[in-house]
């Protein structure tokens, strides 16, 4: 579980990078276990947050659900929140 979390997170990475110019001055700044820390202004926050769970989601998703074992597909869920700083 843990490699499938890092694989689908690492994909995450790589669509923000290639996704860069829709949220212009958005950088990722630091990633920890399962989250990505984003640094952005305060006005762009929404964009943001949408730009970061869509790569995420994404990423998650071509990892978990690639095969559609039997035509199932499992759920991919994010959480995003904007604070001043990590943790808060």
């Amino acid at each position: 579980m843990q490699g499938t979390g890092a694989d689908g997170l690492k994909l995450a990475l790589a669509l923000l990078w290639e996704r860069r110019d829709e949220c212009a001055g958005a950088v990722p700044i630091l990633v920890v276990h399962d989250e990505i820390v984003v640094e952005c202004d305060e006005d762009q926050t929404e964009a943001v947050e949408g730009w970061l769970r869509k790569a995420m989601i994404e990423g998650m998703n071509e990892v978990v659900n690639a095969l559609k074992v039997d035509g199932t597909l499992v759920p991919i869920e994010v959480e995003a929140r904007v604070a001043g700083f990590w943790g808060e």
